[in-house]
């Protein structure tokens, strides 16, 4: 027996929000299996006019992969329900050997407008971390100038891992995928890829069928997300070390945060220019790399590492102009000092967010005063979920 409780009605509801973002729906979009059978076998033998019901698409297509054993593959996007998982695991005999090789494991935001979608997305990166992250920056993908695909909208889809990974996560907005193939409203949305036995194993249990109908994926949510914001008080001060303060300074230059947190916007401000071509728009570099924990740890790693591109102009005398890595190591510890974690904070099965703890609320970087930013009521939430 499966250690994770049954996948039903009440584990596809939302029992987390992220502050500023909205309510996350959990639901497992694309799921990949690989069988032994034959594409006619299964299409005789498996209830395909149920599940084309149940799913928001389903194919049985031929495999066409360098396993001789192999014969087929079925491609399942899911929607809100599990009913797809169970009807499959019901008729799991039908499948022969197989194994899922890529799910899909998504969690979306309900978003009014387009408007109201772009700032979820850009809030949520604003937030964004991923443990054990391999990558080290984030990667923007934009085209504007496209026509997107069906249920696709043109804005940016930001990428954390390379599409070889075998656990990515990506954060862009799309239509909602509902069952029989249609679209609904406007969302934001979070997604984990596994790809692989180990992947697949190690956070929902393997690579069968019935994993996927008793996982938790509010658990799954709550073990994997990592949210912090940036304090660039800290990161101003570690980039550059405090200096004596003229006592005649004017306002605001004689308070030491403004000062820090100056000198980390200018400092990430050269990030942003440096890496304008991984977003496309020089606007989507600078808040991506001013907000982004996930970018700035990058940065900060690569200069703990000794990767700081060298400086123009003639070398100075190195006894007076030395990195501050020479002086005043940049180590984990200090790094992640920068940073502050923000919690999920947690929804009842009726849809109504209880209080928050002051880490669950996004700060303004340098000042300990929340933002007025609300997540949307429970009455709202119960509904739509939508971000306000």
């Amino acid at each position: 027996m499966s250690k994770h409780p049954p996948m039903d009605s009440m584990s596809c509801w939302p029992q987390w929000a992220i502050p500023g973002v909205g309510l996350l729906w959990p639901c497992f979009d694309c799921v990949q299996i690989v069988s032994s059978e034959s594409v006619g076998a299964l299409k005789a033998r498996l209830p395909v006019a149920q599940l084309e019901r149940a799913c928001h698409s389903f194919d049985v297509l031929t495999y066409q992969g360098p396993d001789p054993r192999l014969r087929s593959r079925i491609v399942v996007v899911g929607t809100r329900n599990a009913k797809p998982w169970l009807i499959l695991a019901h008729h799991e005999a039908v499948l022969g050997r197989y194994s899922i090789t890529r799910a899909e494991i998504a969690f979306d935001v309900e978003a009014a407008s387009i408007d109201a979608a772009r700032d979820g997305l850009f809030t949520l990166v604003g937030q964004l971390g991923k443990r054990r992250h391999q990558r080290s920056y984030i990667f923007s993908v934009h085209k504007p100038d496209d026509t997107p695909p069906a249920g696709c909208v043109a804005e940016p889809t930001y990428y954390l891992e390379d599409r070889k990974g075998s656990v990515g996560l990506k954060s862009y907005v799309r239509y909602q995928k509902q069952p029989g193939g249609g679209f609904g409203g406007l969302c934001v949305r979070l997604e984990w890829t596994l790809t692989g036995k180990r992947a697949l194993t190690r956070h929902v249990g393997g690579n069968q069928i019935h994993y996927l109908a008793t996982a938790d994926l509010n658990a799954f949510l709550k073990r994997n997300l990592r949210l912090e914001r940036v304090d660039h008080v800290a990161l101003g001060n570690l980039l550059f070390p405090p200096r004596r303060i003229p006592p005649d300074s004017p306002t605001p230059w004689n308070d030491p945060d403004y000062r820090a947190t100056r000198a980390a916007f200018l400092e990430l401000r050269l990030l942003a220019e440096r890496d304008v071509d991984k977003f496309g728009d020089p606007t989507t570099a600078w808040r991506t790399c001013r907000d982004s924990p996930a970018q700035i740890r990058g940065y900060l790693r690569g200069l703990r590492e000794g990767k700081r591109a060298p400086k123009r102009g003639r070398p100075k005398d190195k006894s007076k102009y030395r990195p501050i890595t020479d002086y005043r190591p940049i180590t984990d510890y200090r790094i992640d000092a920068c940073f502050q974690p923000i919690e999920l904070i947690p929804v009842t099965s009726h849809g109504i967010i209880m209080s928050a703890s002051p880490k669950s609320l996004p700060i303004i970087a340098g000042d300990s005063a929340a933002y007025d930013r609300k997540i949307p009521t429970a009455h709202q939430n119960v509904t739509k979920g939508q971000i306000s």
